[in-house]
C-alpha cells in the first residue's frame, strides 16, 4: 500500500452544546429522585427495557435491537419516543503502531486481517413512532441523528480507571479528547474519519410488531421484524449504505405478586447486514443481540430499571479482534411517570466486556409519550 500520512486533527471545539445538555439531563434524572411519591395511576404507566440500543460507533452503522416490551400497545394506541444517548469509546486492535501514520499503524496486519481503531465520543438523539393499527398488528418507525467528534469525557474516564487501578487499554498513547475512526482490512481503508462530520441524519429503520399470545396473563410474548434503509452516509459515520434486516422475540414476565411491583423482559434478535458502501473485501456476518432486563416499580410513578445487553460482532473470526469479539454492556436507572401518558428515563451505561468494544461510559435519556 502506498504510504500516506494520517494527520488526525485534534478539535477545538468539545462538543460544548453538546456538554451543556448532557450536564442538564443528569440534573433532570436526579431531580426524578427528589418527586414526592403521589397516589398510583387509575392505569399502569408504560413499561419496558430502555429503548436503548448498543452505542459503539462502528456497530451502529447497522441494524441493531431497540429493546422493547413483549406487550403491544393498547388498541389504536400511539407512542412518540424521543431517545438522547451520549456514548465515549475508546477501542484499537494490538499491538498498536504510530497512530498517527497510516501505514505504521495497520503494515503490521496479517493478511486477511481487520486493524480498528476508535477514540470518539458518539451523540444519537432518536425519534421513534409506534402505532397499533390493528388487534395483532403494530408499526413503527425510527429516525436516529447522529454525531461523532473528540468529546470532553476522556479526562473523567482516565480519572475514573486511576481511582480504581484499571487499565486504560492505550488511552494514555492519544491525545485527550482526541478523535478518529479506522477500520482497515488488507491494508485497505474502509473507514478513514479523522474529523468530525455534523449533526446528520442516519439510517430509517421501520418495523412490524404481532403478539404470540394473549395479553393479561403474567407472561407476553411477541415478534417483530425490522428493515433498515440506507438514508444514511458510511463517510459521516451515520449509516452503512446497506439494507440491514432483523427478525426478533420479546418476552415479557410478571411474577404473580400481590403489588405487581417486579417485572422481567427479554429480547433476542438477530439481524442480516446488507452489503456496505466500499464493501468489498469486508465480509461480514450477522449480528445476533441478547438484552435482559429487570424493573422494579417502586411507587406508582418511579421505577428502577437494570438491563445487559449482549452484542455479536459483525465481523467474521479474526486473531486480533476486536470486531470479532462478544460486546456486553449493561444500563442502570430510573423511571418517573410523568402522567399516565408520559414517563421520563434516565440511565448510565458500563461496558462489562475486556475487548474494547463497546463504550466506556454512556448516558441515556428518554421520554415516552403515549395517546390516548
Amino acid at each position: 500500500m502506498a504510504g500516506f500520512p494520517i494527520h488526525r486533527i485534534r478539535l477545538k471545539t468539545r462538543f460544548v452544546n453538546a456538554g451543556r445538555l448532557l450536564r442538564r439531563a443528569v440534573a433532570c434524572g436526579l431531580l426524578m429522585l427528589a418527586f414526592p411519591t403521589y397516589p398510583a395511576f387509575s392505569q399502569s404507566p408504560a413499561t419496558g427495557p430502555f429503548m436503548q440500543r448498543d452505542q459503539f460507533p462502528v456497530r451502529m452503522l447497522f441494524l441493531g435491537l431497540r429493546p422493547e416490551t413483549g406487550d403491544l400497545l393498547p388498541r389504536r394506541s400511539i407512542q412518540w419516543a424521543v431517545q438522547f444517548d451520549y456514548a465515549n469509546s475508546y477501542a484499537s486492535t494490538l499491538p498498536v503502531g504510530d497512530t498517527l501514520i497510516a501505514d505504521d499503524y495497520y503494515r503490521a496486519a496479517p493478511p486477511d486481517e481487520y486493524r480498528l481503531f476508535v477514540d470518539t465520543e458518539s451523540l444519537r438523539l432518536s425519534v421513534d413512532l409506534d402505532w397499533r393499527i390493528a388487534s395483532r398488528l403494530q408499526v413503527g418507525v425510527t429516525l436516529p441523528f447522529l454525531k461523532h467528534g473528540g468529546g470532553f469525557l476522556d479526562g473523567v474516564v482516565e480519572g475514573f480507571h486511576g481511582a480504581f487501578n484499571l487499565s486504560n487499554g492505550g488511552r494514555e498513547w492519544a491525545p485527550q479528547n482526541d478523535y478518529g475512526v479506522f477500520v482497515v482490512r488488507d491494508r485497505r481503508f474502509w473507514i478513514r474519519s479523522v474529523e468530525s462530520a455534523d449533526f446528520r441524519p442516519g439510517d430509517l429503520v421501520v418495523r412490524m410488531k404481532t403478539p404470540l399470545n394473549r395479553g393479561g396473563g403474567r407472561v407476553v410474548m411477541a415478534i417483530a421484524g425490522a428493515l433498515k434503509l440506507p438514508t444514511g452516509s458510511l463517510e459521516t459515520l451515520t449509516g452503512s449504505g446497506g439494507w440491514d434486516y432483523q427478525a426478533a422475540f420479546f418476552a415479557t414476565w410478571r411474577p404473580d405478586r400481590p403489588k405487581r411491583d417486579m417485572i422481567f423482559h427479554a429480547n433476542l434478535a438477530h439481524s442480516r447486514l446488507g452489503r456496505p458502501t466500499n464493501g468489498e473485501g469486508f465480509p461480514l456476518r450477522s449480528i445476533t443481540t441478547l438484552v435482559l432486563a429487570f424493573e422494579y416499580r417502586t411507587t406508582g410513578r418511579l421505577a428502577a430499571l437494570l438491563q445487559t445487553q449482549v452484542n455479536i460482532g459483525p465481523f467474521p473470526s479474526s486473531r486480533l479482534g476486536p470486531l470479532n469479539r462478544t460486546a456486553i454492556e449493561a444500563t442502570a436507572g430510573v423511571r418517573y411517570a410523568l402522567s399516565e401518558s408520559l414517563s421520563l428515563d434516565a440511565g448510565l451505561t458500563e461496558n462489562l466486556s475486556q475487548y474494547q468494544n463497546t463504550p466506556d461510559v454512556g448516558l441515556h435519556v428518554g421520554i415516552v409519550w403515549r395517546t390516548p
